[in-house]
């Protein structure tokens, strides 16, 4: 099977459903449905898309030198298009770990469930090994910053400042998902309060980012 090419990877292309064939588990995500204080009744494809929106306007209005940064290559391809690509499969773990509650519905752990199917799904993109690696890891740990702001109290910035010194090749590209994510969710109509200090939160490093 012929690999999909990340450079011609577009929201357009993923809504016109031309990838079904090559990722059926990404397009079942449109059956699961959730509602919880993120999501008010939303599917997970649709959220995603959202996502997708999200992260290309907030590319759009970083400064240059994140932008430059962003442009330069692991291997065969930008971090920018690499990004995009963990952005697109961040929740196809969801499937798996999809739980109801009444009303209510969760996902635990699907950051790891998520990866189990990432090696599986991403030799069907034209990948290095070392692309490959960076999208797994900003999948497992795209819940990384969610977790910590749920506890304000318990020192955010120490453990943002730890993951930073962990995980520099991807801390930059972390923030910039997880606010995509925060920003295509429903959190901002259901607490805004929350939602602001959490953008706000995260906006701060970037602001204060240096190459």
């Amino acid at each position: 099977m012929q690999q999909i090419k990340i450079s011609e990877l577009t929201i357009e292309r993923i809504q016109n459903r031309e990838l079904e064939k090559v990722l059926p588990d990404f397009y079942k995500l449109e059956e699961l449905v959730e509602n919880n204080p993120w999501h008010n009744n939303d599917n997970v494809l649709n959220h995603t898309i959202s996502v997708l929106r999200e992260l290309e306007e907030l590319i759009k209005k970083l400064k240059d030198e994140i932008k430059v940064y962003l442009d330069k290559k692991i291997d065969t391809h930008s971090r920018k298009e690499l990004l995009f690509l963990a952005a697109l499969l961040h929740d196809i773990g969801k499937r798996e770990t999809y739980k109801k509650e009444k009303d209510t519905t969760e996902c635990l752990g699907h950051e790891e469930a998520g990866v189990i199917k990432l090696k599986r799904i991403l030799p069907n993109f034209d990948l290095s090994e070392d692309g490959r690696e960076f999208v797994i890891k900003l999948v497992r740990h795209h819940g990384f910053f969610h977790d910590i702001l749920n506890y304000p109290g318990e020192n955010p910035e120490k453990k943002t400042e730890e993951f930073k010194e962990k995980y520099p090749d991807i801390f930059l590209e972390l923030i910039l998902l997880s606010i995509a994510d925060m920003c295509g969710s429903q959190l901002r109509l259901n607490n805004p309060e929350e939602f602001n200090f959490r953008t706000n939160f995260l906006n701060k490093i970037i602001n204060n980012y240096r190459i």
